[in-house]
């Protein structure tokens, strides 16, 4: 991308122009170790028939105005904690393809994720992803592709029987995934570039849960907490509002047979990453209220995913508790000027698990989370 002499006017394409990539000969890659940042910005970019654009996972494009596809092929990469990201001002039409890193099925692994394309059949994105070397896990009749109903607390995998009548990805909803040791799955839509809401609702008192399982539904970042934007950022804008009080938070799925760790405004910044699935705690018993994932809370800053867990800080104390080598559980302390000793929506966060091996309680006004 970075090199003169690959472009036709003999000019690096830079914020404000509009390059297009015209035929089979233009195959620009946008990379961080080609002597640029690899972070470009464009007003907009069009890429004709036989043309392809690369964006790799450790870099990102930012166009101002439209994005338009005419049948070329736009590829963004990731791996298991970086990923590529395209954020579109104005409009998009045509596809991109995202191949979005999924954890690997087995013992307390998995992985949650959401489509971060629009438009994308269930059945056509397993058919692509399975047979001869590709990675998505199946066994027997099996996909390693569910969803999760809360009104039951139950996990459904489709099936080669099922998956014919699965429909289309709900973009901003989540589902499991898994693959055979760990890959990239690729994912082939469009681009949302309208805010997204996703419907949440408690069952918690019907025999069911609270939790439901929603995802960035976005090839970009999304702010998390207040430390990433202090406006713009899913728990600030969803707040107690459609979120149970105790449990303003994200939930982000460990891997590793600890469950869920909890991600809040106690947090350094925080970020979601493309196509990333959660759990949050729905207030409501009863339909009508939905989770908002809007255009604003995108950002092109982020890293990892929540598999690997994030780093202390030095206001934060972690409590676990062990049986010989094996970790049961963990809790985390956080010490920040400004809070009570009650609950602090946002800031405290009640345990995913009702029956953990540790938990801590509010110095006041407990309620019994």
């Amino acid at each position: 991308w970075s090199t003169t002499a690959n472009w036709s006017v003999n000019i690096v394409p830079v914020a404000g122009r509009s390059p297009i990539i015209a035929d089979v000969t233009n195959q620009p890659v946008i990379s961080s170790d080609d002597g640029s940042s690899g972070n470009v910005t464009l007003k907009d970019i069009t890429i004709n028939s036989g043309a392809e654009l690369t964006i790799n996972k450790e870099t990102s494009l930012t166009l101002t105005g439209d994005y338009t596809n005419n049948s070329g092929t736009v590829t963004l990469n990731s791996d298991a904690d970086e990923f590529a990201v395209i954020k579109v001002g104005g409009s998009a039409s045509g596809n991109i393809t995202y191949n979005r890193w999924v954890n690997a099925v087995g013992n307390n692994e998995w992985d949650l994720i959401g489509s971060p394309v629009d438009g994308l059949s269930i059945s056509t994105f397993a058919t692509t992803n399975t047979g001869g070397s590709s990675p998505l896990a199946t066994s027997g009749s099996q996909y390693a592709i569910g969803y999760y109903d809360n009104s039951a607390d139950e996990w459904t995998n489709y099936t080669s029987g099922t998956i014919g009548d699965a429909g289309s990805f709900d973009i901003g909803k989540g589902y499991q995934m898994g693959t055979d040791s760990g890959a990239t799955l690729a994912f082939t839509g469009t681009i949302a570039t309208t805010d997204q809401l996703q419907a949440v609702q408690s069952y918690n008192s019907s025999g069911g849960r609270h939790w439901n399982l929603v995802a960035n539904p976005y090839p970009i970042y999304l702010n998390a907490n207040y430390n990433a934007d202090n406006s713009n950022n899913f728990l600030t804008v969803n707040g107690t509002t459609t979120l149970h009080n105790t449990y303003v938070a994200i939930y982000g799925y460990n891997a590793d047979g600890s469950g869920f760790s909890i991600y809040n405004n106690s947090d350094s910044a925080t970020y979601i990453a493309p196509g990333q699935a959660f759990m949050v705690a729905a207030d409501n018993t009863s339909a009508g209220t939905n989770i908002s994932l809007s255009e604003a809370m995108q950002t092109t800053t982020g890293g990892d995913d929540f598999i690997s867990g994030d780093n202390m800080d030095n206001t934060e104390v972690v409590i676990k508790l062990f049986n010989g080598e094996n970790e049961l559980d963990s809790t985390k302390l956080f010490f920040e000027d400004g809070l009570s000793l009650g609950l602090d929506p946002g800031w405290d966060a009640g345990h995913y698990n009702d029956n953990a091996a540790l938990m801590t309680r509010l110095i006041e006004e407990d309620e019994g989370y």
